[in-house]
């Protein structure tokens, strides 16, 4: 049985073909496909085969064409992609337009691994969510971290140690800059800047016609962009304690003209959860640092960039026997350039080939993480 919020619905028979690449469409083929996924799919031949790509920017269709994947059809729609193979859809469209492709796709009868966030509307989730029951489909979320080795050994040992749990806490500095992905997009990354006006109806629909400006940008960036994965975390290592972040918040704050955005819970009287994201554009590196602090030790998890493959997630537990005078120190890592994109895209084919047994995170976790996270951006002021 999968874990709770775990996508682990039925697959159609035609993806079923073990000791074979699945093949699948790419839709949208934009920064992070090319950062991210394309690389990974490049590296992964006997796992996953690109048979389309759904794309309509001239610039992102003449990028693909020298990355490698000049043979592969261009497609206007989920449907011509089926009928040039696709049995499944990698969507890495912009947040705001995933509503309406995660259902195309769906309607098309391909299972869907969509990039995060998969919406931060609770009404598009619930849309998402009976279309997956009506079809049949499963929606996976491209929550990538949750697939890194280090990063579950990090969440078992917060799991196992719950009943001793004071705090988790969360920093991170985010340069989200194109210095960040230059050297890894055949074309000038965009730089940082406004959303684009179907963004901000986007979040103007989440948030409600009270919200600001202020904590609609927040929850697009730093909440909704990037925080979300450590809830995401943080309610896996939670998951069946009967404590969750939602209607747990202490207290969320800005600063620094928004790039600076913080928030608190206490899912119950003995733990905290703190998380700050801060956009530092001139730091030339990420950042990301989580802890959980325990009765009896320290656990600290340290992440490079989600977009480096020379380095790795590293796992230090620290602990204090009182009673023996004695403490421990144990370090974990993995080998560089086994990324959690990598393995989310093996986890992924598998799922497609029939041959998984682990559910990857679903829809139920979507709505959980954006639940929390859009109480904390209606909070802001």
């Amino acid at each position: 049985m999968a874990e709770p919020g775990l996508s682990d619905g039925p697959l159609p028979a035609r993806s079923r073909s073990a000791g074979r690449p699945v093949p699948v469409v790419l839709v949208g083929a934009g920064k992070v496909a090319h950062a991210a996924h394309l690389r990974e799919v490049r590296d992964l031949p006997g796992e996953l085969r690109l048979a389309a790509v759904v794309e309509t920017d001239p610039r992102h269709v003449d990028a693909l064409r020298h990355s490698g994947f000049g043979g592969v059809p261009v497609c206007g729609s989920a449907e011509e992609a089926v009928r040039a193979g696709a049995r499944g859809a990698l969507v890495c469209t912009p947040w705001w337009t995933h509503r309406e492709v995660v259902a195309e796709c769906l309607a098309a009868g391909l299972p869907v691994l969509c990039e995060k966030p998969v919406s931060l509307d609770p009404a598009e989730i619930d849309e998402l969510a009976a279309a997956e029951r009506r079809t049949g489909l499963p929606v996976a979320a491209g929550y990538m971290k949750r697939h890194d080795p280090v990063v579950r050994l990090f969440v078992d040992h917060c799991r196992d140690r719950l009943d001793q749990a004071r705090r988790f806490t969360v920093d991170i500095h985010d340069p989200n800059a194109p210095h960040q992905v230059a050297h890894l997009v055949p074309y000038d990354p965009p730089p940082f800047g406004p959303q684009p006006p179907p963004a901000r109806e986007a979040l103007a629909r989440a948030l409600g016609p009270g919200s600001t400006g202020a904590q609609r940008e927040a929850y697009a960036r730093g909440l909704g962009g990037s925080l979300i994965h450590q809830v995401n975390l943080v309610h896996a290592a939670l998951a069946g304690s009967g404590r969750e972040l939602y209607g747990s918040l202490l207290h969320a704050d800005l600063w620094a003209g928004g790039a600076g955005v913080s928030c608190r819970w206490r899912p119950d009287d003995a733990l905290l959860v703190d998380m700050t994201h801060q956009r530092l554009p001139k730091h030339r590196r990420y950042r990301e640092v989580l802890e959980f602090t325990a009765e009896d030790g320290v656990a600290t998890l340290t992440l490079p960039s989600p977009w480096a493959r020379d380095e790795a997630a590293t796992l230090t537990v620290e602990s204090w026997d009182a009673g023996r005078g004695l403490a421990e120190r144990r370090v974990h890592t993995a080998e560089p350039g086994h990324t959690g994109f990598r393995r989310q895209l093996m986890a992924w084919a598998r799922q497609l080939s029939g041959e998984g047994d682990t559910a990857l995170p679903g829809l139920a976790d979507v709505r959980q993480d954006a639940r929390a996270v859009r109480e904390a951006a209606l909070r802001l002021s």
